[in-house]
């Protein structure tokens, strides 16, 4: 550990901090964003089942014996999976996505207290 960590270590201890304002608005922060990953998550279940419904369609018309029929089934089949592929890499880009502006929020409060604690100056 360096000279400037113990430094601020030092500091940050010697100073008042009101550790339940800071989890107060830590949780207010983070509730914003669970209830936006809360929508997102069903939205995606929502087509989750849908698409998957389309694939099992799909694999469904491949059995029948026109040949008409096995196309639309193999392009239903991969409409389907394609979607659910996308659904899915959708989703997990919004769940980081969210994971670092939730992270991102809190840093931002936290710098913004250590502002209101630093003296003023003209």
């Amino acid at each position: 550990m360096s000279d400037l960590d113990r430094e601020l270590q030092r500091e940050f201890a010697a100073e008042e901090v009101d550790p339940a304002r800071q989890e107060s608005m830590q949780q207010e922060v983070r509730k914003m964003f669970e209830q936006r990953m809360r929508f997102v998550a069903g939205v995606t279940w929502v087509s989750h089942v849908v698409l998957i419904g389309l694939l099992v369609l799909g694999m469904w018309m491949l059995q029948r014996p026109e040949l008409s029929e096995r196309t639309a089934g193999a392009f239903t089949a991969f409409v389907g999976g394609a979607a659910l592929v996308a659904m899915k890499l959708w989703y997990w880009v919004l769940q980081a996505k969210y994971a670092v502006l939730t992270e991102l929020k809190e840093l931002q409060v936290q710098v913004a207290e250590l502002a209101e604690q630093l003296p003023a100056r003209d």
